[in-house]
Formats: C-alpha cells, sequence, structure tokens
C-alpha cells in the first residue's frame, strides 16, 4: 500500500500511513515555489517515527505531488 497525504495549511502537510498514523511535515511560509523540509537521509531514521524508517523516498514523492521542492534539514 502507499502512504497519503494531505495540504492541512499552506505551510503543513500530513504523511498517513495504511495504519493511519501521521507524520507532519513543515513547509516554508509564503515562498514560491512551495519549500517542503525534512530530515537529510544521513539523520532520518533518528528523527522520524519507526513506521518510516525505510519510507523516505515514498515521503518525498507525495510531497512532490503537492507541487513542493523537498529541501533536507539536518
Amino acid at each position: 500500500m502507499a502512504l497519503k497525504s494531505h495540504e492541512q495549511w499552506k505551510e503543513i502537510i500530513v504523511i498517513t500511513d495504511e495504519d493511519g498514523n501521521d507524520y507532519v511535515v513543515s513547509c516554508g511560509w509564503g515562498v514560491e515555489p512551495p519549500v517542503a523540509y525534512i530530515p537529510a537521509a544521513s539523520v532520518w531514521k533518528e528523527k522520524t517515527p519507526a513506521w518510516l524508517h525505510h519510507r523516505r523516498d515514498e515521503v518525498v514523492e507525495r510531497l512532490k505531488l503537492h507541487k513542493h521542492i523537498v529541501e533536507d534539514e539536518l
């Protein structure tokens, strides 16, 4: 199954898994094109819940569907 996502506000996208677990992604406020910030690959497992540990690529794809540029944060 695939992850789902929805924009809660302009600055928040919520990623949801098949079991209903949510992960909130913060986005830039008032920028064009919109930017979503996620943990860098090097710290992904340290900064995300276990259900997302092997799903970073899926998260990136979901964010791109919302027309966001994805940027890493440490």
